[in-house]
């Protein structure tokens, strides 16, 4: 089987996240890898599934909780950037403090 360079980035990200799915129902805290991969894993599949770019954004949002990551994690991922492709083409996602570690980007609090 020959996969393309996007295939097989895409086959890295989900072997990573199920990595962090069997982690976390396990009861462990995931490491900067896993929580990325989560993240990233959950948006391709919401634009795979039809979503919009914002459907998108708020799936990789809501993936991973601050709670879920080993302690500094939080402070490790300050941005996510995901390129997925979507009903009207191919669009670069970018999630800032993805973790909560932060300020809210939209209110500054």
């Amino acid at each position: 089987m020959r996969l393309t360079p996007l295939e097989e980035e895409r086959l890295l990200i989900f072997s990573a996240a199920e990595l962090a799915r069997r982690h976390r129902a396990a009861g462990l805290k995931l490491n900067q890898p896993e929580a990325v991969a989560l993240i990233c894993d959950t948006m391709l599949e919401a634009a795979r599934a039809g979503a919009t770019y914002e459907e998108c954004v708020a799936a990789g949002r809501s993936a991973v909780g601050p709670d879920e990551v080993i302690e500094g994690v939080r402070e490790l991922v300050a941005e996510v950037r995901l390129e997925v492709l979507l009903g009207d083409g191919s669009r670069l996602i970018v999630l800032v403090d993805p973790l909560g570690s932060g300020p809210d980007p939209v209110t500054g609090r």
